[in-house]
């Protein structure tokens, strides 16, 4: 090899030096750029030549800048931060639905609840006190405001999270024609994989849009030998290439709810997923607040209509002398057991009494007449309807029935020497009708306590304490008291307050089992990620390393073309 060789190679040396210093200079400078992963330059020996016998080195080539990446620790930490985001959207609706709940406080449920039947209680110990009435039902309605409260506090929740599912859709797209983008300009850079070096900066920016989507929605990725990337989810492509799909928010009616999910824009199929935020959102909204909106649901019905049919077989201070039925059916000449009541009924009876109040005697007398109305649910030909039994009242000497506009029983007195109520009802019809009913409504939102009852300062006169007839008796209110509780049949032996304390229960487990998933989830993704950063994460001290050698070897580089030089200094002075 000539001198001139010789000073080419060392030349060539010191070109490779100055591109691995700016490699290490541009890996210091993204030190702390999220999702930059650390790029190396690949050295390899410079092809020989033959001298004689003898075969000599040329140098150092580089056959190119790649990063330094684990693609499998890559993907396995996508699919755990997938798994994790959707993990801490479930353990936050936990958190929120712990505080709306507020349990442990003193305007919780279950201090509302225990209260409203202490209060009931003192109404069996007093029941010629009318005050001990009104608070009663004063109570009752502040259960009712704080089920009603804590429902609609949910369904806020339940709308936030629809809300946030329809923001989601424009995020999607918007990574997706990134990634997209991104794969354009990589494959165009890198040249369809024919040169040996990596679109550094453009595949870290590619990385970082594909931890984005991965955890907002659960992805796989496959890479082409060309350099793009092909991401599916569930099976389904939504990038190819240089191609993508786009998504949109649509809205499902299910259950009573506009419920928002996210499709496919081209054949509006549903974007399946397991994983991700989205997924914790649908998981959140569906099942977590969906479920617990169905357990007050069922809470509040099965308190109002379970207390109802008690309270329905009693009777006041007062009698009636005009009622209208708090509910109202589709069709008064349907069955009631289809006219659309919320409640079930079934075949039975309840007697009905009407009394004549002669207030000239002192003190005042009531001769009552009780009459038997029957309730004919049996499927055959005659079952009641409520077209029949208003005609069944209507022919009661001393009152009046007839169904209202809006498809209501109405009962009259004749006079207002005549009193009418109720007792013995063994088919629920009181009840699912709102007749002689303490509370209303059929779901935790739009429970209330009758109007009836709450009217005037001497409504409490009308709480149906007595079983024995109109006056100061506490045999109903020693029933109602005791309901709290109560096995019910219809609840397989369960209570009232067994069912929200289930509701409590299930609830407060729930937080707490997601907590753990959420924590254990977060340490796996954390541990994932370190692993990640001892391969593509930038050291300052590796860096400072590599810069110390590439620059000994620059200079030592350098020193040998001086040397060099004055070797043909000499010749040339030969």
């Amino acid at each position: 090899m000539s001198l001139f060789g010789s000073i080419q190679m060392a030349g060539n040396t010191l070109q490779a030096m100055q591109i691995g210093l700016h490699v290490v200079g541009n890996n210091i400078a993204n030190a702390n750029t999220p999702g930059y992963i650390r790029e190396k330059v690949l050295y390899t020996p410079a092809p020989v030549q033959e001298l004689g016998r003898l075969t000599l080195g040329l140098g150092v080539d580089i056959a190119g800048i790649v990063q330094n990446v684990d693609k499998f620790v890559e993907s396995r930490l996508r699919d755990a931060g997938s798994d994790r985001a959707s993990a801490d959207v479930q353990e936050k609706i936990y958190r929120d639905l712990e505080l709306a709940l507020g349990e442990l406080s003193e305007v919780d449920i279950s201090t509302a609840l225990s209260k409203f039947f202490s209060s009931i209680d003192e109404v069996a110990k007093t029941p010629e006190d009318i005050q001990i009435r009104n608070l009663a039902i004063a109570d009752g309605v502040t259960l009712a405001q704080r089920i009603n409260t804590l429902d609609l506090r949910v369904r806020a929740l339940h709308q936030d999270l629809s809300s946030r599912v329809q923001d989601i859709a424009g995020e999607i797209n918007t990574l997706t024609e990134q990634i997209r983008k991104l794969n354009l300009q990589i494959v165009t850079t890198e040249g369809g994989g024919n040169s040996g070096s990596d679109a550094g900066g453009l595949r870290s920016q590619r990385n970082l849009a594909l931890k984005e989507l991965a955890e907002i929605t659960n992805i796989t990725v496959n890479e082409s030998p060309s350099g793009t990337v092909n991401v599916s989810i569930n099976g389904e492509l939504i990038v190819f290439e240089g191609t993508r799909r786009a998504v949109e928010a649509g809205v499902v009616n299910e259950n009573g709810f506009s419920l928002s999910e996210i499709r496919y824009a081209d054949n509006k199929d549903r974007l399946d997923v397991s994983g991700g935020e989205l997924h914790g959102l649908y998981e959140a909204r569906d099942t977590v607040v969906g479920g617990f909106l169905e357990g007050l649901d069922t809470f509040a019905s099965t308190l109002a209509f379970e207390f109802n049919k008690v309270y329905s077989q009693g009777e006041g201070k007062v009698g009636f002398t005009s009622l209208t039925s708090v509910e109202a059916v589709n069709n008064p000449n349907a069955t009631l057991d289809q006219a659309g009541l919320d409640f079930d009924l079934v075949s039975g009876e309840f007697l009905f009494k009407v009394s004549n109040i002669d207030t000239a005697a002192d003190p005042v007398e009531r001769l009552t007449e009780e009459y038997r109305i029957a309730v004919d649910l049996n499927g055959i030909d005659g079952d009641t309807t409520l077209a029949s039994l208003a005609s069944a009242l209507d022919a009661i000497d001393g009152v009046s029935a007839k169904i209202t506009f809006d498809n209501r029983l109405e009962i009259t007195s004749d006079s207002s020497d005549v009193e009418f109520s109720f007792a013995d009802d063994t088919s629920g019809l009181l009840a699912a009708l709102g007749v002689n009913t303490f509370f209303t409504g059929s779901t935790a939102g739009d429970l209330g306590v009758n109007q009836v009852l709450q009217t005037d300062f001497a409504a409490g006169a009308k709480f149906a304490a007595s079983l024995n007839g109109i006056g100061d008796g506490s045999e109903n209110a020693l029933r109602l008291s005791s309901l709290h509780d109560t096995g019910i049949a219809s609840l397989d032996g369960g209570t009232i307050t067994g069912v929200y304390d289930q509701l409590v229960t299930d609830t407060t487990q729930g937080a707490t089992i997601t907590a753990a998933v959420a924590d254990g989830l977060r340490v796996f993704e954390g541990t994932l990620d370190a692993s990640a950063q001892a391969v593509s994460g930038v050291n300052l001290d590796e860096e400072a390393i590599d810069m110390i050698m590439l620059q000994r070897t620059y200079q030592a580089s350098a020193r040998y073309i001086q040397t060099l030089a004055e070797l043909l200094d000499v010749l040339v002075a030969l």
